[in-house]
């Protein structure tokens, strides 16, 4: 798991909300009685609204990856 950011995070809804640069985390969520956890952060390198796709430059691996908004929540944190 990541280290939790010290940000006002804005959840985003719709993958046209986003750009290229922005930093933003995946959250998955892990029951009713849970806070969603951060499964990837990182900045945005491409979004393919069409089928609910963005891809991310990670910040703990340093590569590229795509995040399905179908499996989980996507949030702007700057």
């Amino acid at each position: 798991m990541l280290k939790e950011v010290s940000t006002h995070p804005t959840r985003i809804r719709a993958l046209d909300q986003l750009h290229r640069g922005d930093q933003i985390e995946a959250r998955l969520s892990v029951g009713p009685s849970y806070d969603d956890v951060v499964i990837r952060r990182g900045r945005v390198q491409e979004t393919a609204p069409g089928i609910g796709v963005v891809w991310i430059m990670d910040q703990l691996t340093g590569l590229r990856k795509a995040i399905n908004t179908d499996e989980c929540t996507v949030w702007r944190v700057a």
